[in-house]
């Protein structure tokens, strides 16, 4: 907001405080910082962490428990553990001497919550800015997304106990006979009792739909959207009262496996998830507006099975070797990712593509090192079976124990824009530049 003009004008200055600053936990000092204390067979982790239980990439099942930040970066240029934000939390492990070397794993979070952190309204990666005004009328208040955000911003659940969330873990090994083969499986089970990082809206503030009352939740939504055409008619969403949406505890049952497989010469990792009551809004089927514009009716919850399967096999080039100095060798890994969502969506007001109970990804990484591992080249590609998705071409280059650059592409793609929220970003191409120190 600093630079871009149009950017700065569309935010007040308080937002433009909290976008330029820590202010609001929107950029944190200290992302992880924890204790490790040992005993026995016991390791307690006491502090601000960043938990990473899942075997697969690009598509999240399992591994729920950490929020993301999506205002710098994307799954496809970095990796989960990457983006994540951390929290408070005392996290246990218990190495025993059972068969199969099991370690359980248990989690409390005491009440520290974080939601999801999406780009901000006008900026490269979030919605267009708010509309402009006379300039001695500036700043205007936010556009529609900023408000929004700052809504659900205000409906955050509080730091306390009764707001705690949990999670357990099972890790072990197990060798079984299959075929005639035998095979090694690192596998695990886990729950994770939480609460959504996206609200619903709260029953009580609901009102009536066509409502244009800024202290109700429909009449919020109808004001924000005919601000866009008269913003008369609507007042600095920073005087709207807080609680017009609340966030909900959910239940997520996974499980993992991974084994090597000599036969194709490949690691086969493969994940499953079962979430128990997500939080969804309703709405009438029958109401002549898009899925995500519809008037919300009410609330419920619906059950999501997920399921993520990857492959993962190195592909010997020896003239790449002999050419540009190279390993040689292309680590390669496909992936497929299933979701469903069980019951009736007819009355769920957003799904991925809108109305419809499933959806599938395919994803490709490909990575190799040149110049005796000074250059590291990757590509990866995510695709929808619903013709959206999209891909990323980056090059990182190091030049010694410290210094570390990188140069990318990201490229979107959609046949249509509405069927899923990544998929609205089709005309958002990108590329970036990054430069590390390591020590």
């Amino acid at each position: 907001p600093d630079f871009d003009e149009q950017y700065h004008d569309s935010m007040t200055s308080d937002a433009r405080k909290s976008y330029q600053g820590p202010f609001y936990d929107e950029d944190d000092w200290i992302n992880e910082m924890y204790a490790d204390i040992y005993s026995g067979k016991w390791n307690i982790r006491l502090g601000k962490q960043i938990v990473f239980w899942s075997e697969v990439e690009m598509v999240r099942t399992v591994d729920r428990i950490n929020p993301l930040d999506l205002r710098y970066t994307t799954p496809g240029i970095d990796p989960w553990d990457e983006i994540k934000l951390g929290l408070w939390m005392m996290r246990g492990f218990y190495n025993s001497d059972l068969p199969g070397q099991l370690v359980f794993e248990w989690i409390w979070i005491p009440g520290d919550y974080e939601g999801v952190r999406t780009p901000r309204e006008g900026s490269n990666w979030g919605g267009p800015p708010g509309p402009q005004g006379p300039k001695d009328l500036r700043p205007l208040p936010f556009g529609q997304q900023a408000a929004i955000d700052e809504q659900w911003r205000r409906s955050q659940p509080a730091f306390t106990l009764s707001n705690s969330q949990f999670a357990f873990r099972i890790r072990g090994n197990s060798e079984v006979a299959l075929l005639g083969d035998y095979y090694l499986l690192d596998w695990t089970l886990s729950w994770f009792h939480g609460m959504n990082n996206t609200p619903v809206a709260n029953r009580a503030t609901l009102g009536e739909p066509g409502s244009r009352d800024p202290s109700t939740t429909n009449g919020y939504l109808n004001a924000l959207a005919l601000y866009r055409v008269n913003p008369d008619i609507f007042p600095n969403p920073g005087e709207v009262p807080r609680g017009l949406w609340e966030y909900k505890f959910f239940d997520v049952i996974g499980t993992s496996v991974q084994t090597y497989v000599p036969k194709i010469g490949s690691v086969v990792r493969g994940e499953v998830s079962y979430e128990i009551g997500l939080p969804e809004n309703k709405a009438d089927p029958e109401e002549d507006s898009p899925s995500f514009a519809k008037q919300i009716t009410g609330t419920t919850e619906r059950d999501v099975v997920n399921v993520g399967l990857t492959l993962d096999k190195p592909l010997k080039s020896n003239w790449l070797s002999q050419r540009w100095g190279a390993s040689g060798v292309f680590d390669c890994t496909f992936g497929w990712f299933g979701q469903w969502r069980l019951g009736d969506v007819s009355r769920i007001r957003r799904t991925f593509a809108y109305q419809d109970k499933s959806q599938s990804n395919f994803t490709l990484t490909v990575r190799t090192r040149l110049q005796h591992n000074s250059i590291w080249p990757t590509v990866r590609f995510l695709y929808n079976t619903r013709n959206w998705g999209y891909g990323v071409f980056a090059v990182r280059y190091t030049p010694g124990k410290h210094m570390r650059y990188e140069l990318g592409y990201l490229w979107f793609f959609a046949h249509d824009k509405y069927q899923f929220r990544e998929a609205y970003a089709e005309n958002k191409d990108t590329i970036y530049f990054r430069i590390g120190y390591e020590f």
